[in-house]
């Protein structure tokens, strides 16, 4: 963080990363959210800019969204394990029992089901060692950043096109916080409606409430986008990336600017990634399925710009990424994700290595924290500067295997299944495809998870994917392990039974406690 030039704290519990320079705004009071060079253009954009890095330090607590969290997701979802007890990984991924092939059923060595271990450690007093606390705090941290912009941006005097830049600054703010929603209404129990900046309330909604804020605020982006004119790219250039320290946060493309209908097929991505992991499989409806397929049609084309990360060199804290430090010991690739891949997919054989000697057993800690298998330097797992994406919002991968989804369940096989290969033959898969060739539904249905494990490995979805399947709480069969002496099992028997939602972290609570009328905050 040394490079980091100013943290704006607005809360005590929920602080903004700000990336403007002292000399920039002549900041008198840091502490001080209100001082002038907020109420102007330079200003305003600098600390719109600072909505995108999600990485937060409180006090002597270490909150991180883009790291933390989302290797809780990836270890939620069985796709990388991390046997180490830093910010409680070991109890988020610790399975309540695993069945060797031989009937033998081995549990964990210290404090059984990850519900527990992880409810018991959910203590303010945890600080970040909180599972919980991470990406609530960092995705209320934007939602106050968001709010702050809103705020301001009526009173703030603009150079030029005035118009236009309120609307596009609007939209900005609306975008993060249905963005900020979404994440805290698909991962807790419960959450609050915050719509003034450096305000609170004790008004928990249920986790729906806060996927319908998260659209709301969608749907205020696109209003905002839709009452600009003209080209908004020059705009939006000095947002992403210029305005922006570290510079790596930008789209895919670095040359790239998001543009009006870019944005708008983004936020209809997102809008159908909140219908699709917030119910169980056989809680969805046709409707459900017909709003995805609506959704996505209008959703992100290969072309369009995506919300990216990268390791630049030029900052420390972007070495603390998953892709970083799934090569320096911190993360390692489950046996449950390589069993995943076909014979003959040209991402396994980039990416894949077989290891010297297998991983058994790391730590003691319990037989599901070993592997046969590490990462190469290549899309997954690098500490080359420009390299690997981290993912923060949708992708056009991600559009397409929700219609493809859509499809298949709605008894449109053929057209789903094509969307599969579509995917495939734009990841450089090297496989066959496979419409056309008669699968049955229960056939498509295997290709469809099979593809998004693999697909969409690393992009912040496995763990959704595996709890409205019910990966999460039905034993699954037929899973690869390797026992304490390091025998190979082929037909384990995995009973995760993890926690759906999470409870609200204690660190909001110890401050903000349910006001009468509130919903349960604890799962």
């Amino acid at each position: 963080m040394k490079k980091t030039t100013l943290i704006l704290v607005v809360l005590t519990m929920i602080s903004l990363f700000y990336s403007c320079s002292k000399s920039q705004l002549d900041v008198k009071n840091p502490n001080d959210p209100t001082y002038d060079a907020l109420n102007t253009e330079s200003g305003l954009l600098q600390l719109a800019g600072g909505v995108y890095n999600n990485d937060v330090e409180v006090g002597d607590n270490f909150y991180n969204f883009y790291w933390i969290a989302m290797a809780n997701h990836e270890n939620m979802a069985d796709a990388t394990y991390t046997p180490w007890g830093n910010w409680s990984w070991r109890w988020a991924n610790q399975p309540t029992s695993i069945t060797l092939d031989d009937g033998t059923v081995i549990t964990p060595p210290q404090e059984g089901e990850q519900g527990k271990a992880l409810e018991d450690r959910n203590v303010r007093t945890q600080g970040d060692s909180n599972a919980f606390a991470h990406e609530w705090m960092t995705m209320y941290n934007s939602n106050n950043t968001c709010n702050l912009i809103l705020e301001l941006v009526e009173n703030t005097t603009f150079v030029n096109d005035a118009e236009n830049k309120k609307a596009l600054l609007k939209a900005w703010a609306y975008f993060w916080k249905g963005y900020a929603y979404s994440r805290i209404g698909s991962m807790y129990t419960a959450g609050l409606i915050i719509s003034e900046a450096n305000q609170t309330n004790g008004d928990f909604v249920t986790n729906s409430m806060i996927i319908k804020e998260a659209t709301a605020n969608f749907d205020k982006a696109i209003t905002e986008l839709n009452n600009t004119s003209g080209d908004i790219s020059d705009f939006m250039s000095s947002v992403i990336p210029s305005g922006l320290v570290p510079s790596s946060f930008r789209g895919n493309n670095p040359s790239q600017t998001l543009n009006k209908d870019m944005w708008i097929r983004n936020i209809n991505t997102l809008k159908a990634r909140n219908i699709l992991v917030n119910k169980k499989v056989a809680e969805m409806t046709s409707s459900d399925w017909m709003d995805i397929i609506n959704l996505t049609n209008d959703g992100m084309q290969q072309s369009d710009f995506v919300f990216v990360m990268k390791q630049d060199g030029v900052n420390f804290i972007l070495s603390i990424i998953i892709p970083a430090r799934l090569r320096l010991g911190w993360h390692f690739l489950s046996e449950r994700l390589v069993q995943d891949f076909k014979s003959g997919d040209d991402r396994y054989t980039d990416n894949v290595t077989l290891l010297s000697s297998p991983q058994v057993n790391r730590s003691g800690r319990g037989i599901q924290y070993g592997t046969r298998y590490g990462l190469s330097d290549g899309d997954y797992a690098t500490r080359t500067d420009n390299k690997a994406n981290v993912y923060y919002g949708a992708t056009y991968d991600e559009n397409e295997l929700m219609m493809a989804e859509a499809l298949i369940r709605t008894n449109q096989i053929e057209d789903g299944l094509a969307l599969i290969d579509k995917i495939r033959t734009h990841q450089q898969s090297g496989l066959s495809d496979i419409s056309g060739t008669g699968l049955t539904l229960d056939e498509a249905l295997e290709e469809l998870r099979i593809e998004r494990r693999i697909g969409l490995f690393l992009r912040g979805v496995g763990f959704y994917d595996a709890r409205r399947w019910n990966v999460t709480k039905q034993p699954q069969s037929g899973k690869v392990v390797l026992d304490a002496l390091g025998n190979l099992n082929t037909n384990a028997t995995f009973n995760y039974n993890y926690l759906d939602y999470w409870s609200v972290p204690d660190q909001e609570l110890s401050f903000n406690a349910p006001t009468e009328g509130s919903v349960d905050v604890k799962t």
